[in-house]
């Protein structure tokens, strides 16, 4: 388990909402001869799946407070769901785009980030989309006052979802959109009617499926993980960065977010992604400087697949957190595994015996992790809840403690 080394549990939900890897010079993948994969344990806290809309297909969800009465919304799609019991309220239109026959087809919805964009004091909703190629936010209008209009804020190109993150530190929530053409990043530098966004490219080297941030080489700025290296942030704001080709992930086709932690205690902080299109869960292990292979990419578990939304939260209370991820359902009909089980689970890593430990949360329900997994104590329990959106549903996994 991690300890949360200074970094808010806002920044850290906040992080959070094909491309075949090889080897190269940096990096070394090695796939057996190494440590067990973990054996699956039962969470050690208990969930109760809250169905909130069998019928929903949209696979990105958060959390927020929609209509200002002091209690959270689940926003889903075209829907936000009115807390406490969840009453469902339409706000806005979304089509469908690749849906036929044989296809099971997406939305126009890769994303859902709350935020006050125009500055009145009411949350409106950031998305990324890939059909369009568009990062846009929606407004809310107001409790009641009709549906809200959609704002297109870039096209970037095609967007595998987007989060957030801290990039100018915190408080200054930046959109990290997951686009397949290039790297780059979105600041709201000045909300109101007319709102001021920043572009900010990085760069094309890294560009691919996947993408996270974090302080990779300990120097206290956030840096952009991608599937084949990293970009070191020398100055965000003047768009001043150093790109590091110091790894090609194995698959390649990497969640989003992409994790950076320190998991074995060395004080190198390391990098742990799912296969969002293949089977596996992995980390690159930062190697000690001097050493000819800096990064060595290890397994954690290879026994499901599609693992497209990873996140770092306190799921078991305290500071403590765990790694969160889960099965995505279809991402594409013919991926390996695509009809599998679904399922959620969460990993530690046991320092002492140099071990992964998975506790599943839920198997074999209607139950997945969509584009975006969400932990937020949406009861004010003072424990995170699990918001799971798929396209097998909507759901809500509420954590009732240990």
């Amino acid at each position: 388990m991690y300890r949360d080394n200074g970094v808010t549990r806002r920044d850290l939900l906040q992080g959070l909402c094909g491309l075949a890897g090889a080897w190269c010079a940096g990096a070394e993948v090695q796939t057996s001869g190494q440590m067990q994969e973990p054996v699956s344990r039962p969470s050690r806290v208990r969930f109760r799946i809250r169905e909130l809309n069998p019928d929903s297909d949209f696979e990105a969800a958060c959390a927020a407070d929609v209509n200002g009465d002091g209690r959270l919304e689940v926003i889903c799609g075209d829907t936000y769901y009115e807390g406490p019991d969840y009453r469902p309220r339409r706000f806005r239109e979304i089509g469908y785009w690749g849906k036929g026959p044989d296809a099971t087809g997406y939305r126009h919805d890769f994303a859902a980030l709350p935020m006050d964009v125009n500055g009145d004091g009411r949350v409106d909703i950031v998305s990324a989309e890939w059909a369009t190629a568009e990062v846009s936010w929606w407004e809310n209008v107001g409790d009641g006052k009709g549906m809200w209009p959609k704002h297109v804020i870039a096209r970037p190109g095609n967007c595998e979802t987007a989060i957030f993150a801290p990039i100018l530190g915190r408080g200054r929530p930046c959109i990290l959109p997951n686009v397949a053409q290039q790297v780059v990043w979105y600041e709201l530098r000045r909300p109101g009617k007319t709102p001021e966004w920043v572009e900010h490219v990085v760069g094309k080297e890294g560009a691919g499926h996947g993408c996270g941030w974090g302080d990779v080489n300990g120097d206290g700025k956030i840096d952009i993980v991608t599937p084949r290296g990293w970009y070191e942030q020398i100055d965000a704001r003047r768009d001043r960065w150093i790109w590091h080709p110091d790894w090609n992930c194995d698959p390649g086709d990497c969640s989003i977010g992409m994790l950076v932690l320190d998991v074995d205690g060395d004080g190198r902080n390391d990098i742990v992604f799912g296969s969002g299109h293949n089977y596996g869960v992995y980390w690159l292990q930062q190697q000690p400087p001097g050493n000819a292979k800096r990064w060595v990419q290890r397994v954690i578990d290879r026994s499901w697949s599609q693992a497209h939304s990873m996140l770092l939260a306190p799921i078991e209370g305290g500071r403590w957190l765990v790694i969160l991820t889960g099965k995505r359902y279809k991402a594409h009909d013919h991926d390996p595994g695509a009809d599998d089980p679904l399922g959620i689970y969460y990993y530690t890593y046991d320092r002492r015996a140099g071990q992964w430990q998975k506790f599943v949360v839920t198997y074999g329900t209607r139950v997945g992790a969509g584009l975006q997994l969400s932990a937020v104590d949406l009861r004010k329990t003072g424990r995170l809840d699990i918001i799971a959106p798929g396209k097998t549903g909507l759901y809500v996994l509420e954590n009732e403690g240990r």
